[in-house]
């Protein structure tokens, strides 16, 4: 066992580096160049049941933001965008997939199914599908930002705790022998609750958490840059959530395995979120700022901070988590506050 090696439960993975889903594995191609990256696997591209978003992907847009959150023409910090979903048939991309699969389980390495769903009936249908094509993992993301944006009835979001147990309930009736992991939202104070309900409903793992929806106005046009809100993330969103899985972490009795999602573009950041209770870490838009060999970079930096430290990653997972104590617990430190305001105030 490598000093690199995780598990999401029973899942052995060969690191905690999981390509996300997204437009650069809608490929076979795509996929293959994230598993030669070095992950340890790959969500594919989503599916959904309902031909709207499909559709919604020949209206996608993306620009790319600096720290400041303005619209750059370089690398960028942040992917701000509005997306869609595959246009190939579900079986027919199932069954692509499928194939890599078997190919790269050989060495220790997988391909999941994605399916941001439009309703229940449609996510057990899909499942179904995924199951019987032979995939070992199944995503069910209940958290995609556009779902407020999109057509109506494309895609579905679910913060209700108890409308999500009896929906992974259903979809754990058709994907026995399977892994089930459920994407959350990062539009939901709740994501603790979310995340005991999704294991109420069998779920194998949660990840957390997905991103913010945005409005960037123009100061040159003075109008919405992509003229429509859109999904916003990057690297000052993993401070929150640390935070949330740490939370979950306490809310799960830390036996409900926890993926990090959103925020990560260095080993560090795979590190923090690791310290926070994250078995392993789903990264994209590090992707689509620096191509495949940003995810290489990602685990070489992982493996020399623990070579360094004769560490290895299972030794990390919840330390941080585990630490957290309350306001009420810190010892009194009067004055402390004058430290942090400009002389003036104390004039």
């Amino acid at each position: 066992m490598s000093r690199l090696s995780t598990s999401i439960g029973g899942f052995p993975l060969l690191n905690p580096v999981i390509c996300a889903s997204g437009e650069p594995v809608m490929t076979e191609a795509g996929i293959r160049a994230a598993l030669r990256a070095g992950v340890a696997g790959v969500i594919a591209k989503s599916v959904n049941e309902n031909p709207a978003g499909g559709r919604q992907l020949d209206r996608a847009d993306y620009v790319r933001l600096d720290a400041q959150g303005v619209p750059t023409a370089g690398r960028g910090v942040s992917l701000f965008n509005r997306s869609g979903l595959t246009q190939r048939g579900t079986e027919e991309w199932f069954a692509a997939i499928a194939a890599i699969d078997r190919e790269v389980g050989r060495e220790g390495r997988f391909v999941a199914a994605s399916i941001v769903y439009a309703g229940a009936e449609g996510a057990v249908s899909i499942a179904g599908m995924a199951r019987r094509a032979g995939l070992r993992v199944f995503e069910l993301n209940v958290g995609a930002p556009h779902a407020s944006e999109a057509a109506a009835g494309a895609i579905v979001q679910e913060t209700d705790p108890g409308r999500l147990t009896d929906l992974v309930r259903q979809v754990r009736a058709v994907t026995e022998g399977m892994q089930l992991w459920v994407k959350l939202t990062g539009l939901s104070s709740n994501l603790p609750a979310l995340a005991v309900a999704a294991r109420a409903g069998g779920a194998d793992a949660v990840c957390m958490m997905g991103r913010f929806m945005a409005l960037v106005p123009d100061l040159e046009t003075f109008a919405p840059v992509l003229g429509t809100s859109a999904a916003y993330g990057g690297g000052w969103a993993l401070p929150i959530v640390c935070r949330f899985l740490a939370l979950t972490r306490k809310a799960t009795g830390g036996d409900l395995p926890l993926m990090g999602t959103n925020g990560v573009r260095s080993g560090g950041d795979v590190l923090r979120m690791a310290l926070c209770g994250a078995s392993a870490t789903e990264l994209l838009s590090i992707v689509m700022h620096e191509g495949f060999g940003g995810l290489t970079r990602v685990i070489d930096e992982v493996d020399s901070f623990l070579a360094e430290r004769g560490l290895t990653f299972r030794e990390l997972i919840g330390r941080s988590a585990d630490a957290l104590t309350s306001y009420g617990e810190q010892p009194e430190t009067p004055d402390r506050w004058k430290d942090f305001v400009p002389k003036e105030t104390l004039a």
